[in-house]
């Protein structure tokens, strides 16, 4: 058989990519055109008095303006949590943040649209914003849904207050950390276009079968009147996992001017329309003895949301699962503050939460004097705490000794400071990672030709990560083919649906489906072979028959053998389809499922100029079987530099006044650029895991960016004897 999974295979997309042939939503177009200019409020909370649109109305090309006044009514509104605010867009005269959309200008051109939405004018009622997440603790709550979270926003095991109380060793701390912007690189983009009472969307989306589903409610439609079509996304990090305001702005534009229309927001409404990682203060208390294993742990979180959404980042909501204490209290609330809606963002909640309670038991090694390595070791939970069922394919004390001895951890000098190298004060960090493994529901179809290729058909959405490269090495491994022969449709809700492209979903869910549908396609090949008396396989034994360089063979037998050209053929089938339909097993599995990671950082800090460089990164990730070596390794050095800009640089701040983000442009919100980053090592730790599905594979994309903010901040207590327990630790915090 033709092994094509876990090779280093270049991605299938690559030469599209490079040379401009990849369609991205904003590439694509249709007759007729016009172009809308979205116009943001510029107070952050109040009414809008009235709005005069009369000079924006006569400029050139400009078709119509919409606003809260003249707009078509939508149909209902869509539920949570994937449509992003609950709440539709120029629904009503009130204002939550700063940006929020007041009007749409349609023009015949983009450059005109964006003119006219200069000249518009508003009159505004101010009242008082809440601008701030410290302004808005006195009022935070356990709110009643909790949205994307997974966990409930309270859980109790034992009785941590007494058992923390009774501890000899205690430890409590405050951990923040900022408000992050996805920043990618392709802003969002929405083409729209009817055709009766048909609705064609080509959006930035990364779940087109989740959001057309929205939209098709939005509108009063059947689903199946709404067709959305995502093919390449330009990254998304999780803001386009969500339907936010501008996705059903332009299909209720097109209706109002008859003709499609485009609605691309601009670089700076990325940072105000698309969602953000809220911030967070999170308390830690944690109790131990002294030979360091614990006894009690308190994670108390609150983030800042909305006035329109309770959001939770479920920044404590793995903390019950990562190690084995008996006494375990965490909670999750929100706050108040006139921002926008936040969104999932790689990863929602655990890179937060991460930060704290890893940060928490560095500070606790040091406090009990025992290797940072060693008390996580001594905590390790070999068993679910919270369900009590054993982990499937946990490899976390292998990920903290094959990381520790890359990174050369046994050179580490315990006593903070006493590393130097010149000027340079050298620092070592390290942090666990761990996250819930989550599944869903996926489709896909294999069609085998008589060409002897492959067609793989799933509305899965490529946004960067490599998914078509691995899903297409899943089907060319199950049918014996070179990946070169299977062809990928993807992105729209005309194909079968598969799973969202988020949430680490695609190759456990995704993979398992086309993993499905290749053996259901090979199982159709082996019956036609056997049942041809002009076939070599004839009248064998279909359990004997393997897929083997684009044909089938007996299995020990390879004289018997024929090409999948050759049968099918002969036979006269154009091709043969093969079906998958993955469905989790959840709870029924019998087993915990979860991700795991261990991080071990070196900074260097010159000692005139406090700033940290990253200068190595060493980690190590227990998913189960790694679909692909060279866009695994890429996709867990994509999550770790990820986050090496959100501890050491990117910050969303709020102006203390106005609750208007400072910085919502990348002149002023900075991101790891090449010069910033030093080596990142990954290795990979572990065997296919099939309890978790038929495939074996775990998510990569959100664990890789687990533990690595925590891992930084301990290296450069490490480095310098400064704790720095806020994000980013700039050089003003070392000073």
């Amino acid at each position: 058989m033709t092994v094509a999974i876990g090779e280093p295979v270049r991605r299938v997309e690559a030469r599209d990519k490079v040379t401009g042939g990849a369609r991205y939503t904003e590439d694509v177009r249709a007759a007729d055109t016009a172009y809308a200019a979205l116009v943001g409020s510029a107070i952050s909370a109040g009414r809008v008095r009235s709005i005069d649109a009369r000079q924006a109305e006569r400029a050139p090309g400009v078709l119509t303006v919409i606003t809260h006044t003249n707009r078509p009514d939508f149909a209902a509104q869509p539920p949570t949590p994937y449509t992003a605010e609950g709440r539709m867009p120029l629904a009503d005269d009130r204002i939550h943040y700063a940006g929020q959309y007041i009007a749409v200008v349609v023009a015949e051109t983009q450059e005109q649209a964006d003119h006219a939405a200069t000249l518009v004018q508003a009159d505004y009622q101010r009242t008082s914003p809440v601008p701030t997440l410290d302004a808005a603790l006195p009022a935070a709550y356990i709110p009643r849904q909790n949205g994307l979270v997974r966990f409930p926003s309270e859980y109790r095991r034992g009785h941590a207050e007494t058992a923390l109380a009774a501890s000899p060793v205690r430890l409590e701390q405050e951990y923040r950390t900022a408000t992050l912007s996805h920043a990618p690189m392709e802003p969002s983009s929405t083409l729209a276009y009817w055709e009766g009472d048909r609705l064609t969307i080509y959006d930035s989306s990364q779940a087109v079968h989740t959001h057309r589903a929205l939209v098709a409610t939005a509108f009063g439609l059947p689903e199946d009147r709404v067709r959305m079509i995502s093919s390449f996304v330009g990254g998304g990090f999780g803001n386009k996992s969500f339907a936010w305001p501008h996705v059903f702005i332009a299909p209720m534009a097109a209706r109002v001017v008859r003709r499609p229309v485009r609605v691309t927001i601009s670089r700076k409404q990325v940072f105000t329309g698309t969602g953000h990682m809220a911030a967070t203060v999170q308390a830690v208390r944690l109790g131990a003895d002294r030979e360091g294993r614990l006894r009690a742990l308190i994670h108390d979180s609150t983030n800042q949301t909305s006035f329109i959404d309770d959001r939770q980042e479920g920044a404590a909501g793995t903390t019950p699962y990562m190690y084995a204490i008996p006494d375990v209290y965490a909670r999750m609330r929100v706050a108040k503050v006139s921002t926008g809606t936040g969104g999932a963002m790689r990863t929602p909640g655990d890179s937060a939460g991460a930060f704290a309670l890893e940060s928490a038991l560095d500070e606790l090694a040091y406090k009990i004097g025992m290797d940072p390595v060693e008390l996580r070791r001594r905590n390790h939970a070999d068993t679910d705490p919270v369900s009590g069922r054993p982990w499937s394919g946990k490899r976390l004390l292998a990920c903290y000794e094959q990381a520790a001895e890359r990174f050369g951890w046994d050179r580490r000098k315990a006593e903070p400071g006493s590393m130097r190298d010149g000027d340079d004060l050298v620092g070592y960090g390290m942090a666990g990672g761990q996250r819930m493994e989550h599944q869903s529901r996926a489709r896909a179809t294999v069609h085998l030709s008589d060409e002897g290729t492959a067609v793989i058909r799933s509305s899965t959405v490529e946004i960067g990560g490599g998914g078509l490269t691995t899903l297409s090495q899943v089907a060319a491994e199950g049918l014996g083919l070179p990946v070169g022969a299977v062809t990928f449709e993807h992105g729209d809700t005309d194909l079968p649906a598969s799973s969202p492209t988020f949430g680490s979903l695609t190759s456990g869910s995704a993979g398992s489906a086309v993993r499905l549908a290749a053996q259901d396609a090979l199982r159709a090949a082996i019956e036609l072979a056997v049942g041809d008396r002009r076939s070599p396989l004839h009248g064998a034994d279909p359990d004997d028959v393997v897929a083997h360089e684009s044909g089938l063979r007996l299995r020990d037998r390879p004289d018997r053998a024929e090409s999948y050209r050759e049968l099918l053929r002969r036979n006269r089938v154009n091709s043969l389809r093969g079906d998958g339909d993955f469905q989790p097993a959840g709870e029924t599995a019998g087993y915990a499922m979860a991700t795991f990671g261990a991080h071990f950082t070196e900074v260097r800090i010159n000692r005139h100029l406090p700033r940290v460089r990253v200068v190595r990164h060493v980690a190590a990730f227990s998913i189960g079987r790694v679909l692909n070596a060279r866009t695994a390794r890429n996709q867990a050095q994509g999550g770790i530099i990820m986050r090496l800009g959100a501890a050491l640089m990117e910050s969303q701040r709020p102006d203390p006044v106005s609750g208007r983000f400072i910085s919502p442009a990348l002149t002023d919100y900075h991101v790891p650029v090449n010069a910033d980053i030093g080596e990142v090592d990954v290795l990979f730790v572990g065997e296919p895991d099939t309890n978790a599905n038929p495939l074996g594979a775990r998510g990569l994309g959100e664990i890789s960016a687990v533990g690595i903010c925590a891992s930084v901040a301990n290296a450069v207590y490490h480095a310098t004897g400064r704790r720095v327990r806020s994000l980013p630790i700039t050089p003003d915090k070392l000073l």
